[in-house]
Order: C-alpha cells, then structure tokens, then sequence
C-alpha cells in the first residue's frame, strides 16, 4: 500500500483545518515546556545538560492531543505501508510519517489562505523539529553533563552554527521548519504521491538537526580533550539570552516583563500568530482578527509618544504583577512542573471570575478597559464596553501566555 493511500485512510474522518492546527499549536506548546529540563532546553541556547527523553508516553500524548486515537492504531495502518524499504527507520517512523502527512493535508487543503496552509504546515513540522532534536541530543548526550560544560560548549561553536545567531533551541526548530517549506521538497509535500522520493525528503529533515548535533558533540569532545571548560561562568548562564528565565529569575514578574520589553519595539516579535491562536481559543469571544488588530493598534499607541509607551508597558507590567502575585497567593509556582498551560487556565479563572473583593484584580481591569478605550479613541475607532472587556480579558492572557513561553 502507498503512503498516501495508508494516512489517507487513517485519517479519513479528520478535517485538516484551524481546529485541528490549534490541537496541534495546544501540544506543541504542552511538549516544550512539559517539565523543567524541556523548558530550559527550548527556552535556551545550552545543549547536553539536561535529562531529556522521547517516550512511547510522549507519542501517546501527541496523538491524542491531535487526533485523539492511540499510538497502535496508527502503527498497526503504517505497517500495511509497501513502498518504503522497511529497514528506513527515519522514513518510516511513524510520527515523521504522520507529521510530513498533516503538513501535506494543510498545504494542499485549498480552503484555507496560502498563509494558513504554510502556517498550519509549519506547525506539523515543528513538532517534528522538536522531537528530532530530544531524540538526537539524548542519543550523543546518554549522561547530561553539567551546566558548566554546557556553558564553554556554547561560547566555542563558532558563528556557522545557527543557534548562535538565535535566541533559542525553539527558534531553532522554527527556523528548520520554515527553511524546509521554502527548499525544494515543498511540491513533494503538497502532492505527497512520490513514495521512491518521500524517503530522502524526510530523512533530509531529520539530518539537518542530526548533523548540527554531531558537530557540536565533536566540538565537545575537542574541548574535553584540551580540558578547556570555563569553572566559573554563573554569570554567563543568567546573560544567555533566554536562560535566565529558567533559572534565577523565573518568580520574578520583572524577569518576565524584561523579556516582553524588548519585543515592543517590534511586531513580529510581539504579535504571534500561535500565540494568537491560543489567546482567542481560551477568550473564544474574542476572534483571532479582534486581538490582531487590538495589539497592532496598542503597539501603534505606544510608538506616539514617550506617554503613551509608559502607559501601555505599565499596563504589560500590572498583567505581570498581578498574575505572579495570584500565582503564589495560592502557592502554584513556576519553578516546578505545572503545565503552562494549565497555569494559564488558572489565570484565566482569575481574570474572568475575581469579583470585587480582590482589589488589584478590579482595579487591573479598570485601567485596561481605559487604555483600551483610549487607544481605540486615539485611533478614531468605536468600541462597546462588552467588546472593551472582552479584548482586556484577551490581552491579559497573551501577555502571560507570551512571557511563560517566549
């Protein structure tokens, strides 16, 4: 049996559309931030140092996150699979198969926008990204080494390494995926009918971070061998960009703040789209088009004047406050292994539910429908007060959703 004929009729009763890329966009951002060695693996630029696994538990997660059916059924399909040489682990490994295929089903399904079918696709191949990276980093890193090795690891590699040049191992995986969909497997994606060149396309994304790795283990093994670790470097840890969040800082709201205060000045960096996509799936009254706009006109606002920027930054940093403050008051704390976004449901019951009796949660929204009201009125915009409240609530979720996960 074909590939495409196998997954196709796996998948037969599943809609491959934005309620299936926001069940993708939930796990995704459930698998990096799962427990405290994925968050400061994805959250930074340090490799080998943390204990990181990809379990059968993890596949199981995954498919029911996405599809809600067990690994086995879908092992069982792939196994009727005829036209890849069974000895191509890569190949015919059951979540690349299937993370290739749901980008295939987004890019070729032409009922979305160009942009959502690239986005959408991009999703499925960071999971994909992700794992591949646990999966390689575990194989040559059997026994973390410790931080401190990490450390000199990182400062050595030279500038031809892409983590270099970005914040993270996230945007590492991001960048992969979005390299990938502009390389020339792009057609083969879209029409996924070419069984004899499937194998090399997948196989080609996995060595990618395969390769990366193996270079960076050899630049390890080089500096073992010249004994050249740094032995004291816990001011570097909290200076890589990224790290700190994770570690000495991370029950400080202005850590957090720090962080989302350099995106302001940009709206690429400030403006998701997944965490868009998150946003209005939790504040399903507000739409995805409702909160774009919003923070497209609140950046606008706070690029006027030097006022103006106070106002909208002292708002961000209140969220902050507010949210961490909530946080400890009923001893839920950053630092051990909640579920982001399980946190973020419990945030969420603060902002919807807090009645007058917490004062700094009312005057919180009190100050947020002002400024949003005065940001729509500096743009000559009309607004109801449901809409004004609907759009605070909105805004108070993104930010911490933003500052948990960036």
């Amino acid at each position: 049996m074909k590939v495409k004929q196998c997954l196709d009729e796996l998948f037969k009763d599943f809609n491959f559309d934005t309620e299936l890329y926001k069940k993708l966009v939930f796990n995704n951002i459930e698998f990096i931030t799962k427990d405290e060695e994925h968050k400061h693996l994805f959250g930074g630029k340090l490799i080998g140092c943390y204990y990181v696994k990809y379990t059968t538990y993890d596949k199981d997660i995954f498919y029911n996150n996405v599809f809600d059916i067990d690994s086995e059924r879908v092992i069982s399909a792939i196994n009727k699979i005829t036209t890849i040489n069974k000895n191509f682990k890569v190949a015919r490994d059951d979540i690349n198969l299937v993370t290739f295929y749901i980008a295939h089903r987004f890019l070729s399904n032409y009922t979305l926008s160009k942009e959502k079918r690239i986005e959408y696709a991009k999703e499925a191949l960071n999971y994909f990204n992700y794992r591949t990276l646990i999966l390689i980093s575990s194989n040559y890193f059997v026994y973390p080494i410790s931080e401190e090795k990490a450390v000199s690891l990182s400062e050595r590699l030279s500038n031809r390494y892409i983590i270099k040049k970005l914040k993270n191992w996230s945007e590492y995986c991001l960048y992969r995926s979005e390299e990938y969909l502009n390389s020339k497997y792009l057609d083969l994606l879209i029409s996924f009918d070419k069984d004899n060149e499937l194998p090399n396309a997948i196989t080609d994304l996995f060595n990618r971070t395969k390769d990366t790795l193996k270079n960076i283990y050899s630049e390890f093994v080089v500096m073992m061998e010249r004994d050249e670790v740094i032995k004291s470097k816990k001011n570097v840890i909290s200076d890589i960009e990224g790290k700190e969040v994770f570690l000495d800082k991370l029950n400080t709201p202005e850590s957090y703040f720090t962080k989302i205060e350099r995106t302001l000045t940009d709206k690429r960096t400030f403006i998701r789209k997944e965490y868009l996509d998150v946003t209005t799936d939790i504040i399903n009254s507000v739409s995805y088009r409702q909160l774009e706009e919003t923070l497209n006109l609140c950046l606008e606002y706070s690029f006027t004047n030097r006022d103006n920027y106070i106002k909208f930054k002292n708002f961000i940093n209140d969220i902050l406050v507010n949210s961490i403050e909530y946080l400890h008051k009923n001893d839920i704390y950053l630092s051990n292994n909640t579920n982001i976004l399980e946190v973020i449901n419990i945030l969420v019951g603060n902002i919807l539910y807090a009645r007058g009796s917490d004062i700094n949660i009312t005057k919180l929204k009190a100050e947020g429908d002002k400024l949003i009201k005065e940001i729509y009125k500096h743009n000559k915009r009309t607004i109801s007060e449901r809409t004004v409240r609907n759009l605070r609530n909105a805004i108070y979720v993104y930010v911490v959703l933003i500052a948990l996960i960036e």
